[in-house]
């Protein structure tokens, strides 16, 4: 394989490591000599790497299927971040306010609140943003059932 077919791009972190670990496995096999068998080819890929068997088991499957014509390519993992929602914070104001429609709709209104009425109320009194299920969450979150 020449190296003119090859597209250019940054490796990451990882990568880099690995690149790092390889350097290191061939330089002390070309220093003190060939320490594991060359039949002995996933034994010596994963000194060489640094990766565990099962790794290499799973990433060598992964290529035949990119190569048999899986349109999926070889997965990363993606760091999973909490999801931060800001239509369900409310400040103190606007909780005082939603704990009052509630109250209101007993002792002024006589009837049982819904959460569709009182999602009607608060965006009328406050222009609240979120939805029924977002302000059901706020309701359960004040005490509310």
């Amino acid at each position: 394989m020449s190296l003119q077919g090859r597209k250019k791009r940054v490796k990451r972190s990882g990568e880099r490591e690995i690149v790092c670990n390889v350097y290191k496995f061939m330089k002390s096999e070309s220093e003190v000599g060939i320490t594991i068998p060359l039949t002995k080819v996933q034994k010596r890929v994963t000194e060489a790497t640094c990766v565990s068997r099962r790794t290499l088991c799973r990433v060598l499957k992964e290529g035949e299927n990119v190569e048999t014509g899986v349109p999926m390519a070889f997965s990363t993992l993606r760091k999973l971040r909490p999801k931060v929602c800001t239509k369900r914070v409310l400040d103190n104001f606007d909780e005082a306010v939603l704990r009052r429609i509630v109250h209101n709709f007993y002792l002024t209104e006589k009837q049982r609140p819904t959460l569709k009425a009182v999602h009607s109320k608060m965006y009328e009194s406050t222009g609240y943003g979120g939805g029924i299920t977002s302000l059901r969450l706020v309701l359960r979150k004040m005490g509310f059932r």
